[in-house]
């Protein structure tokens, strides 16, 4: 639960509620100030932040300046971070005075509020940093600025965070947040067991919804369904410096022989849309033209002819424990199979496929990205030769060229058309197999008051209560 190294979804929806953000977007997507009191652009590379004043840590520390400048440089300094790209282009953080700071910039970049409205701009409380040292991912006691506090983890069980008596924020009539006494986290992966913790209000908000649960989830009168377009997508992810994936045709055979359309159908019921590309149709770069390399089992036949090789096959890993995705895998190996290509099945636990594919130790890997609001969060970081989460050994020096002028580009019609180029250079290279853009689905209690969803999925729970 370090910003600084978290490249988890899980992590995130607890940090939101653990660690306040210089600035946030709202229920319209639009970036307001939330640690800042207000933000300004003094010329395309220079930023001038106002910090809210009398803010404190849960350790007490005092929320100023120096505590931006620890924090923002904790990323800058680190190289080996994946959020490296995200900063950069920071040239230095300056202190103005306690309540104010500047941010120069080596050159334009357009998603830097975006960058401070995700894990940068996540602030954590120096002191508590420096105590915790390594224990900071696992215990960050007192180490937050939000509306909850650390309390316990025991693993298995359950996460449980606490109200922070002394935090900043108050709603519209004064009172104070947040209004929840704790938030306590559990991890079911039995879809009927989820569903029977929901009719009995032993649990009051559940996600990553089994999607055969949907339609009985509608029906009842005593739970409220929402979802939204997810700006992620699902994907088989490739490491392309092993054969046989470091061949392009292969590569190719595999996205067009894959039928994303009947997974979509018959394993996630319709909840979300075929994904021709990593951009979403929550995206305002997303090319709704675009079709990418749909699902043609003789132009698969093709390509794999094209390369050369014979008895191809490959090894994919994917997490267990999750019915839905043993469905998805299996309709990709029986697809691929009707190609001729071979698909073997490895299933591992959650943390040991992201350590795996973390450290090149894979062939293939199923696996989700819960995308960025802005375009670069996704393309840049993934796809980038650069991108500090570009597990696939992929490189394209053109690719590089439009990615960068999308981030130092700040007429948004010009950004839109150079992610639109890059999009189709990342389908036709295929170091990563798209299938399916999600919708991110709720479901609570109807006692359950006050929240919206954000694009990726995580709540925040500041402004959340009970109704009796």
């Amino acid at each position: 639960m370090d910003p600084l190294t978290s490249a988890s979804l899980y992590d995130t929806d607890i940090m939101v509620n653990m660690y306040d953000t210089l600035v946030k977007y709202d229920e319209k997507n639009v970036i307001q100030p939330q640690l800042v009191s207000s933000y300004k652009y003094d010329s395309p590379t220079s930023l001038t932040l106002n910090l809210r004043t009398g803010v404190k840590f849960h350790d007490g520390t005092p929320f100023n300046a120096d505590a931006v400048l620890f924090n923002l440089n904790r990323f800058i300094s680190d190289k080996a971070s994946p959020r490296y790209v995200d900063v950069e282009d920071i040239a230095a953080v300056i202190k103005v005075n306690d309540s104010q700071v500047q941010i120069k910039l080596k050159q334009p970049y357009a998603p830097l509020l975006n960058t401070l409205s995700g894990n940068v701009g996540m602030m954590l409380s120096p002191t508590a940093v420096r105590k915790l040292g390594t224990k900071l991912g696992n215990t960050p006691v007192d180490a937050g600025s939000g509306p909850f506090v650390f309390g316990e983890w025991i693993k298995g069980d359950h996460l449980l965070l606490k109200a922070n008596p002394s935090y900043w924020k108050k709603d519209a009539n004064g009172n104070q947040l947040p209004y929840l006494q704790s938030i306590r986290y559990r991890t079911i992966t039995d879809a009927t067991v989820m569903y029977s913790n929901l009719e009995t209000d032993q649990i009051q908000v559940a996600s990553n919804l089994d999607p055969n649960n949907v339609e009985q989830i509608k029906t009842n009168d005593n739970l409220t369904y929402r979802q939204i377009p997810s700006p992620g997508f699902q994907s088989v992810q490739l490491n392309i410096s092993q054969p046989p994936l470091n061949n392009v045709h292969v590569r190719r055979a595999i996205a067009l022989g894959v039928n994303r359309q009947e997974i979509l159908d018959h394993v996630l019921k319709g909840v979300g849309f075929v994904a021709h590309g990593p951009l979403s149709p929550a995206s305002w770069a997303y090319d709704r033209q675009y079709t990418g390399l749909n699902y043609d089992p003789a132009k698969a036949k093709a390509e794999l002819a094209q390369s050369g090789l014979h008895n191809v096959s490959f090894t994919l890993l994917f997490t267990s424990g999750n019915p839905t995705t043993t469905q998805e895998v299996q309709f990709l190996q029986s697809q691929l199979q009707a190609i001729g290509i071979t698909m073997n099945l490895k299933q591992e636990t959650f943390t040991t496929v992201v350590t795996d594919f973390q450290t090149y130790h894979y062939q293939a890997v199923f696996i989700g990205w819960t995308g960025s609001i802005d375009p670069d969060g996704t393309l840049y970081a993934m796809f980038s030769s650069k991108g500090g989460f570009n597990y696939t050994n992929y490189k394209n020096p053109q690719l590089d060229t439009f990615l960068n002028k999308g981030r130092t580009t700040l007429d948004q019609a010009q950004r839109i058309a150079a992610y639109q180029q890059a999009q189709r250079l990342i389908v036709e290279d295929a170091s990563r197999i798209f299938l399916t853009h999600p919708v991110v689905p709720q479901v609570s209690s109807k006692n359950v008051k006050n929240y919206f969803l954000s694009p990726g999925g995580s709540i925040d729970f500041s402004n959340v209560y009970l109704a009796s």
